[in-house]
């Protein structure tokens, strides 16, 4: 069960997931964190006391196997958002559901502005016509594939990720995740690939992690040595990489990661 010690209990937080990602079907469950799976509402719901817990998992479930590297895409509203009371008893899944929908209602009926911005958070969605709020707010139906997410595994990267916070580790898995987000919208494919390479280069750096990947390899000794090499090259094959290869290179870039991370558990 997911909770929160009693002792200076702090809210937790939780993102809302768009209609413009893809998602399993089933909810996925690890120590302090969770993705919520509904039809009307997605959610991922994290302690925030645990730094990148919710990168953390995303990117755990994202490289957990083939098929969810190869088919899921996590498309997140911009922020992160705070539940209205603390909670200091284990929750179920239908209850903690049911109190991210009732403070998502809270804040959309009241406007809700996020601590410094000055236009309501939902608002944001809403000159795309529904495209891409989900159906609690009115949006589009969720679209899901229908793959078996290994809990277990899930459960054991995150538990590595959060044991060993190399910052260039943390950095590698914000950079899949942001390429797997972008990815969503075609128009950005320069700025998914470009996240995508970064991450790829950030794992070459990382002690212990052996690319055993060819295509990864050979990816790496265009990129060069220099930094100056680097920032030319990102920028020259971020608008040549084509949907296909970079569909690849992102499935072959998570099974590098598994691979090392399991080692390391």
């Amino acid at each position: 069960m997911t909770s929160l010690p009693e002792a200076n209990a702090r809210p937790w937080h939780y993102r809302l997931m768009s209609s413009m990602g893809v998602y399993p079907r089933q909810s996925i469950e690890v120590e302090r964190a969770a993705l919520w799976v509904k039809d009307s509402v997605i959610s991922l719901y994290f302690d925030p006391e645990i730094p990148h817990l919710d990168v953390f998992l995303k990117m755990a479930i994202l490289v957990s196997s083939h098929e969810a590297s190869s088919s899921i895409k996590f498309y997140p509203f911009p922020y992160s958002h705070t539940l209205s009371e603390s909670i200091v008893e284990e929750t179920t899944e239908k209850s903690s559901v049911a109190h991210i929908v009732s403070d998502i209602q809270e804040k959309h009926q009241s406007g809700y502005t996020c601590s410094g911005e000055t236009i309501p958070e939902f608002d944001w969605y809403e000159n795309a016509k529904g495209a891409s709020l989900p159906p609690i707010l009115g949006g589009a139906t969720y679209n899901f594939v229908d793959i078996e997410i290994d809990a277990e595994m899930v459960a054991a990267l995150v538990d590595t990720l959060t044991r060993n916070p190399c910052p260039k580790l943390v950095a590698a898995a914000r950079a899949l995740v942001t390429s797997n987000q972008i990815s969503c919208h075609s128009q950005f494919k320069a700025e998914a690939v470009g996240q995508l390479l970064d991450c790829v280069s950030l794992l070459h750096e990382i002690e212990g992690l052996h690319l055993d990947s060819a295509q990864l390899s050979t990816l790496l000794g265009q990129l060069g040595d220099s930094t100056d090499d680097y920032i030319i090259s990102r920028q020259q094959m971020a608008d040549k990489v084509g949907p296909i290869d970079f569909h690849r290179l992102f499935v072959q870039t998570s099974s590098q990661l598994r691979k090392f991370l399991l080692g390391l558990g």
